[in-house]
């Protein structure tokens, strides 16, 4: 006879709920038959780590995590089955020694919508699992690694052992060498401790909102070590060692404030002053533009010194037996800041990347095929801050092993001709310091541009350059794969789009990804450009609003906390998805502890959509403030009869406004348009006057019940 069991904290679920009772062992049965009301908090692995004694047995079982999920039982890996059960260890893993409730498995497993037999795929999948990880256990006898108790199962943390605990122990110990003055031993262990890592933690459930926190709390504690093996491999005399891993390093990640002043210090001590300081200087622009913040005040410090050529910047070799009964810092620490142990959250949200699987494996595929020697041309496009250099950033870093040549093409400043090829071609030369460069690779590299007084000698001048760097390139790519990064296209220099339309007719007999990144409502600045690469057969990527399972797992992050369904639809409707609108929302909801409906337009927020509503005309811009008051939707007609605009003119004013991606058309009603983003008419709303808005209120109900013009 079954047994019924209580309802799920998800109503959606219960719907497949049932299960026969003569299919599970007795622990299951219990399982079942219990109430699962109590919070799905998000667990740091080291709250539920138990304290391993030394001597004891070896572990029934092995794990490691950090990368493609792998298992060992006895020293022999296991097989883990299908995709989904793979995906079930993973989230038993990232949470060893403690309970992990059904219905947090069902969500992860199966997102919002589990068919009716994800409660049997379940239990099988639990069956499977044990037998993988217990082959020895007889029939009808306790479970020693994988358990059941009544709040769900648990794989049992004192007899498993999970890679990423290694990593933290061997962190730490690499922050503890550091500071007692021994930069070889703290070489040593973040060496160790970052040799573990094979691709992104928990890769299989890593964007799962129950463990996206503990993914991106990891990330930091990677990142951290990095910058500690950079800063011992300064004291022990590694410049160059470290110029070339810090120069990779801040390309994926430049707001990292601790790795740019260790970059500077490593240029500096390499004899490279001048760089050094245009590191500084770019990341002030950076963090002033991005952030709207000043540097902190030991990049600042570091800046003066640099000027001065301050004695404290040199290099000196460290003691050979560091005192033990007195701890201190090693020679560097007086010269570079020492960071704090490693916090369990990033620095900054913005480091917290959900969402885009289908984004990144068009890339990890199309860079796969240029590889393999059929060189690709990919593009990737949206509205402003829907994360194109976020994702860019994130397949730099862990979605391939081939150098990428990172160039940007900043909007705040004039560029020389050519700027983001120059910082292509610097970075290339770090990978490729054996190769000859030629002489008009280096004019660019320097700075240096002809100007022939004829007109026919500087088109025979620049098509002998673009040449001679496409054939730097292809051919460099040839020993090794490459890949070329530009960032802000839409932004760049017209040379810039004419060198990148010659490489693209060449980029096929090569081994390059080319990668180009540009804002979707800019892409008419560089329409000869896209048609170029068109013909190179590009592979297009256009990024959309994240989904409110993806919005969840971001709010979960960003919090620290589980956020409701309901909630995270809320800041979905608002945001479009927007990556930088929903992350500037979730900081307002935290500091103000509100709901994404009811939280106020965050001032960031509000400077972006002025910023795009200032490109418009001036008939538009009456327009869309009048449709902010008329709601979130609106009927082109009765907006032009309540601005008193001409039909003709508004829809002309209507076809600019769509082409800015600040509106979209409704498919199923003729005329009738709607913002993209209800944040961008709340900020039109706000900039109205309480009596001009009551005066635009009835101008709209009068033009509503008046007889509908023609569109």
């Amino acid at each position: 006879m079954g047994v019924r069991p209580p309802p799920l904290r998800n109503p959606a679920l219960t719907s497949i709920y049932s299960i026969n009772i003569l299919k599970l062992d007795m622990a299951d049965v219990e399982l079942f038959a219990t109430s699962f009301d109590a919070p799905s908090e998000l667990i740091r692995w080291t709250e539920a780590q138990p304290t391993k004694m030394p001597g004891i047995a070896p572990p029934l079982a092995e794990f490691r995590a950090l990368g493609p999920l792998e298992a060992m039982v006895a020293g022999r890996p296991v097989d883990l089955g299908a995709p989904k059960q793979r995906k079930l260890v993973a989230l038993l893993v990232s949470r060893v020694g403690q309970p992990v409730p059904v219905d947090v498995m069902l969500e992860a497993l199966w997102a919002d919508s589990p068919p009716p037999s994800a409660m049997t795929s379940l239990q099988s999948y639990v069956a499977n699992l044990r037998r993988a990880l217990e082959p020895d256990r007889a029939p009808r006898t306790p479970t020693r690694v994988l358990h059941t108790n009544d709040r769900g199962y648990l794989l049992d943390g004192h007899v498993v052992d999970v890679d990423v605990h290694l990593f933290e122990r061997r962190a730490k110990a690499g922050w503890q060498a550091w500071n007692r003055g021994d930069p070889h031993e703290a070489l040593s262990e973040f060496e160790a401790a970052l040799a573990l890592w094979r691709g992104e933690a928990y890769t299989e459930v890593s964007h799962s909102v129950h463990v996206a926190a503990e993914v991106a709390r990891l990330g930091e504690l990677r990142l951290s070590a990095v910058e500690g093996r950079c800063a011992a491999l300064l004291a022990v005399g590694a410049h160059g060692v470290a110029v070339a891993e810090l120069e990779a390093f801040m390309q994926a990640h430049p707001l990292r404030e601790y790795g740019c002043e260790l970059l500077s210090l490593a240029l500096y001590r390499a004899g490279r002053q001048a760089d050094a300081l245009a590191v500084l200087r770019t990341n002030q622009r950076r963090l002033g533009d991005e952030l709207g913040i000043d540097p902190r005040p030991a990049l600042q410090h570091l800046e003066r010194e640099i000027l001065s050529h301050a004695p404290a910047l040199d290099w000196r070799p460290p003691p050979t037996a560091p005192a033990t009964a007195a701890p201190r810092r090693p020679a560097v620490a007086p010269q570079v800041h020492l960071p704090a142990p490693p916090r369990p959250v990033p620095e900054t949200d913005e480091e917290i990347f959900v969402g885009r699987e289908r984004a990144l494996r068009h890339l990890a595929a199309v860079s796969a095929e240029a590889a393999r020697g059929r060189g690709q041309v990919l593009t990737v496009s949206g509205e402003q801050g829907i994360g194109k250099t976020t994702l860019l950033r994130r397949f730099a870093e862990l979605g391939t092993t081939a150098p990428v040549l990172w160039g940007a093409c900043p909007g705040h400043v004039p560029t020389p001709p050519l700027w983001p090829w120059q910082q292509v071609l610097g970075t290339a030369g770090t990978h490729l310091p054996r190769r000859p460069v030629p002489g008009p690779v280096a004019e660019v590299l320097n700075g240096a541009t002809r100007h022939p007084l004829d007109g026919a000698d500087a088109d025979a001048a620049t098509l002998r350059q673009f040449e001679a760097i496409v054939h730097y390139l292809t051919r460099a790519s040839h020993a090794r794969p490459l890949v070329i990064v530009l960032d802000h296209l839409h932004q760049a220099d017209p040379a810039s789009l004419r060198l990148l339309a010659h490489l693209a007719e060449s980029v096929r007999t090569s081994r390059l990804l080319v990668a180009v990144a540009y804002r979707s409502d800019e892409a008419a600045t560089m329409a000869g450009t896209s048609a170029a690469l068109a013909r190179a057969e590009m592979t297009q990527v256009e990024l959309s609003g994240l989904t409110a399972f993806e919005t969840r797992a971001l709010a979960n992050a960003m919090l620290h906390r589980e956020v409701s369904g309901a909630n995270a639809e809320e800041l979905r409707q608002r945001t479009g998805g927007n990556p930088f609108y929903l992350r500037e929302l979730i900081k307002v909801i935290d500091s103000e502890e509100g709901r994404g409906r009811t939280a106020s337009v965050p001032a960031p927020v509000r400077e972006v959509v002025l910023g795009r509503i200032a490109q418009l005309g001036a008939t538009a811009v009456e327009l869309l403030s009048v449709a902010s008051v008329a709601g979130r939707g609106f009927a082109v007609d009765v907006v032009a009869e309540a601005s008193s605009i001409e039909i003709e003119e508004a829809l002309r004013a209507v076809d600019s406004i769509v082409a800015a991606g600040l509106i979209h058309e409704d498919p199923q009603r003729l005329g009738w348009y709607s913002f993209t983003h209800a944040l961008t008419a709340e900020v039109l709303y706000q900039r109205i006057g309480r009596l001009r808005r009551a005066h635009v209120l009835r101008r709209i109900r009068a033009a509503a019940v008046q007889p509908r013009k023609s569109t």
